[in-house]
């Protein structure tokens, strides 16, 4: 029985450090997510600077 418990036990720690590098990676990874995603949006909108602007279209008066 003992060796029943000890086994139930080591699975609880490897699941509780499991989610604690997975959290934490999560954490990093959402950074580095955030900081590409700040970048293309640099990118696009300097871009979009050196277009011309789009024509715009009324539908509704001719």
């Amino acid at each position: 029985m003992a060796g029943i418990h000890r086994a139930v036990l080591l699975r609880a720690v490897a699941a509780a450090v499991v989610l604690a590098v997975a959290f934490g990676s999560e954490h990093v990874v959402g950074h580095a997510f955030a900081r590409r995603g700040a970048e293309l949006a640099s990118h696009q909108h300097q871009d979009r600077q050196h277009h011309a602007p789009a024509r715009q279209v009324n539908l509704l008066h001719p």
